[in-house]
Parts: structure tokens; sequence; C-alpha cells
């Protein structure tokens, strides 16, 4: 008989965030005029990040040669399923290992089950969350084990929500004097803190009666958050920052002329599409800052950009060859971003296990 680890609970997160906030400009630190900066930065999209692993998995295999992709990047960020994938690759987890996660176990989180019950599946959503978070948490923490968002090798950025008093919360590791708190969080924690997708899964509960919601409320595609934090940690130049960005899907979201009539339930539809928004927004916003040319964006198209968030046998049999082909169709571009490794990220208040 298998004996599984139970999730053991970190230092207590970092929540009042609001109260904390800087007053004055971030001291910047120095970066060599000459050194690209570069970012990799993931989506959420629930079991669609069948995709974003299966390529990554293909660059440690036939890029890399097996070195850790945190290797060749200065700062990956990721939120909900992304940020999962972030902290697994930030703590040098094989991208082939983080694939087998989805790909295997995708459906001990998400079963297929409810799918086959809409009516029990709408009838339960009305009063509780979808799935049962406890599956989601032993996996992470079996993954992750007792490491912090500290003991990444590279600076992370991770996206989420807190509540009830709401306030926008991106967690990194320590590479700047002023990131003082969220090291110390369990990356477990960390992973399920950014994924706690609501109507799905219940938030994930912290000090002071704050609850940790899924950083795709605000943040789906964090690639903004990661260059925000480029541009106010160091002294680099928006020429000097590349990205690697990496979607899962953001099909147009269709508002019914009904919702348009502006009424309290017609709001909702509105709001559902305005989320589906921030991705497109947040990508518009780097391009017109850093310029197209200086992002690699790979991400599932057309019908298979419509798989459900929870869709765990619908997206294991169409990503995963998806994800090969848009691999091999960019892979030139991929790999220039794969000729030399990056420095050590700074530290300041933990050290290299």
């Amino acid at each position: 008989m298998v004996t599984r680890a139970s999730p053991r609970r970190g230092q207590p997160a970092f929540t009042d965030r609001r109260a904390h906030s800087l007053k004055e400009r971030r001291k910047r630190l120095p970066w060599p005029k000459e050194k690209p900066f570069r970012i990799l930065s993931l989506d959420g999209g629930g079991i669609r990040g069948i995709y974003a692993a299966t390529i990554l998995s293909l660059i440690e295999k036939e890029i890399t040669d097996g070195e850790p992709i945190a290797d060749y990047f200065d700062t990956i960020a990721g939120t909900s399923t992304g940020g999962i994938i972030a902290l697994g690759l930030g703590l040098k987890k094989p991208a082939a290992a983080i694939e087998k996660l989805y790909v295997e176990d995708g459906h001990l989180v998400f079963p297929e089950w409810w799918r086959r019950r809409p009516l029990r599946r709408l009838l339960r959503q009305l009063r509780a969350s979808l799935h049962d978070h406890t599956e989601l948490e032993r996996l992470l923490y079996e993954t992750f084990r007792d490491e912090t968002i500290g003991d990444s090798f590279t600076r992370l950025v991770i996206p989420a929500f807190l509540g009830p008093k709401t306030q926008i919360a991106v967690l990194k590791t320590d590479h700047h004097e002023d990131f003082k708190r969220d090291y110390a969080m369990a990356a477990w924690e960390a992973a399920r803190a950014t994924s706690a997708a609501p109507t799905f899964f219940q938030g994930h509960s912290a000090a002071d009666d704050y609850v940790f919601l899924d950083g795709g409320i605000w943040s789906n595609n964090p690639i903004m958050a990661a260059v925000v934090d480029t541009l106010s940690a160091y002294d680099v130049t928006r020429e000097q920052i590349e990205i690697f960005s990496i979607g899962t899907g953001n099909a147009p979201y269709d508002i019914g002329s009904f919702a348009l009539r502006g009424g309290l339930f017609q709001w909702r539809e509105i709001i559902k599409g305005a989320m589906f928004l921030t991705t497109d927004n947040a990508q518009a916003q780097a391009c017109l800052l850093l310029g197209p040319e200086n992002i690699l964006r790979l991400e599932p198209k057309g019908a298979a950009a419509e798989i459900d968030l929870n869709d765990w046998s619908g997206a294991k049999n169409v990503l995963p060859s998806l994800g090969k082909s848009d691999y091999e169709s960019n892979r030139t571009r991929i790999a220039s971003l794969f000729v030399e490794k990056v420095a050590p990220r700074h530290r300041f208040y933990t050290s290299v296990k």
C-alpha cells in the first residue's frame, strides 16, 4: 500500500499587502547594458496547461539536452495552472515530470464523472465548488514537499487574489530587498493559492481570515506582471526584455443580446466576458511596450481553445499533439532563447540549498 504525504502548512502568508505597499519608487538594481533579460510567461487555464507542459517537456528533451529550463530564464511568471508549472520549473522539477502530472494525474483533480452529469454539476455549483480541493493539494504537496518559493533557482512572479478584503497579490522570490515575506511561503501553498479557480475549487485559507483565490481573476496572462516587476526592480531598458509567452487558448467570448440589457443577472455574463479580456489586454500592452518582435507567443487556436478548463479527456486527446506541432513550427525561434544560460538570481534572504 502506497503511503501518501499529507500537506504541511508553511510560514503564514503575507496578507496585509495594501497597507505595506511602497510609498516611493523602488530602488532599481543594476543590470548589464548589453545583457538581455529573458522572461518565461505562462497563462492560466486549468487542465489546458497540458499544452504548455508538452512544449516545455519537448524543449528540455530536444533543445537543452535535459538541462533545466530555469537555467535559461531570468524570471518565470505563471498564473493559476501556469503558476503551478512556473513553481515546478523554478524548483528545477523535470518538465517531463510536470507534463506527466497533467496527462496522467489530471483526472484525479478533474473527475470525468461531473462532465457526464451536467444537471447535477449545475446544482452542485449553485451551492459549492465543483471539485474536491484536497486531491489537488495532495498532488501539489507530493510534488513540492516542504520546498518554499524562496528555494526557486530563478525569479518567480505568481499572481493571486486575496479576499474577503479584495487585494492583488503577486507572490515573488526574494530577488529584491523589498520582497521580504513571500519567499517563505510553501511552494505547494503558493501553487494552491494561484489556482483556486472560483466555482471549481474553494479558496485557499490563509492567516487573519484571508482567503487566496485564483490569480486569473485579474491576471490570467501574467506577462505584464512580469514586465512591471522587471522594470521596477532592475535598471533594464524595454529593448533588453525578451519574452516567451505560452497561453492555454483564449477563444472569443460572445455576450448575448439579453445580457447587454444591463440588469443584475445579465451583468454576470458581462463580467465573465471581461475576465476573458484580461489575457488579450495584457498581451497587447506588452507588445505595445516592448515591441512584438521581442515576444514569442504560442497558444491553442480554434476548437482547442474552447476545451473546458476541467475537461481532462478533451485536453489530453487534443493538446499534446497540438503542442508538439506548434513547437516544431517555431523550433528555430524557440531555440534562440536557449543559446546561453542566465546568471544565478539575486538572493537577499535565502541561500542556495
